[in-house]
């Protein structure tokens, strides 16, 4: 991309979406439209593309686990159980005299 062309992104059927942004109530809202007109040059930092796989419409998400915090505090990792096997225990029985 240009130095002063907006952030396009072009999903898998070839479609291509644009990227806006609007406040509301102080906070920032991104989305992505089919309109060029009124879009923003840089993806937010901190954050990613990702395409709805069923309709092929883009959004983003927060990038996880990266940077100087993401290393320091670390990240929240998928609760996966795992199964500790213990080895059983060899008892020897001793005879009775």
């Amino acid at each position: 991309m240009g130095l002063f062309t907006p952030y396009i992104y072009k999903n898998k059927k070839g479609k291509k979406y644009w990227l806006h942004v609007k406040e509301y109530r102080g906070k920032k809202l991104y989305y992505f439209s089919q309109e060029p007109v009124g879009a923003i040059k840089n993806l937010p930092p901190g954050f990613e593309v990702i395409e709805n796989p069923k309709t092929g419409l883009p959004f983003l998400k927060r990038k996880t686990g990266g940077g100087f915090f993401g290393k320091l505090f670390g990240t929240k990792k998928p609760k996966t159980e795992e199964k500790i096997e213990k080895p059983e225990e060899k008892t020897e029985e001793i005879p009775k005299t």
